[in-house]
């Protein structure tokens, strides 16, 4: 039986120079990117989760905003955590907003946790960094993280990052 030798410090520092690397030129919006990456990755270390979970919280958006696909994942970073970070990408052939997102949240659903969970956790970093700016958040994407809050609720998962969200989200209306 292999045993797993992986430095979980080791991991984050070879996730953030894969993440600079990958967001190098890539425009993006505030609270986006590799602080937002960071911000994700610590909802989840805050609450207990695994050095792999936090590992592909870094990387979740990855594929959606960089040229990077989830085969450059799995070669750095192995199957698992490719797999987690495909079940959180967006379908890109869906162009129209609403369809997309629930496309996601079918996969997030089928998924289940830990992926719902690293899902909860980008909202609830979202949700802090509008609330730390002042920044607000459109309404159709307080929609989309109200269904996936009522997917993480159903699914009876992540039970204190569901308490948080909804408690972000009922400040924000």
């Amino acid at each position: 039986m292999a045993v797993d030798v992986r430095d979980p410090t080791e991991e984050r520092a070879r996730a953030i120079a894969f993440l600079i690397d990958a967001y190098a030129g890539v425009r993006t919006k505030p609270g986006k990117g590799l602080p937002h990456a960071q911000a994700v990755a610590d909802v989840l270390r805050d609450a207990g989760y695994d050095a792999d979970v936090r590992l592909a919280a870094l990387l979740h958006d990855v594929v959606e905003d960089t040229a990077r696909t989830t085969g450059d994942v799995e070669r750095a970073f192995g199957h698992t955590i490719a797999g987690l970070v495909a079940q959180l990408t967006e379908d890109e052939t869906i162009a129209a907003y609403g369809p997309r997102k629930q496309a996601l949240r079918d996969q997030l659903q089928a998924a289940g946790s830990p992926a719902l969970d690293i899902a909860l956790a980008d909202k609830i970093a979202t949700m802090r960094h509008a609330a730390l700016t002042g920044m607000p958040v459109r309404p159709r994407k307080l929609d989309h993280y109200r269904a996936t809050l009522r997917l993480g609720g159903e699914a009876k998962v992540a039970r204190p990052l569901c308490a948080e969200l909804e408690e972000l989200l009922a400040k924000a209306t």
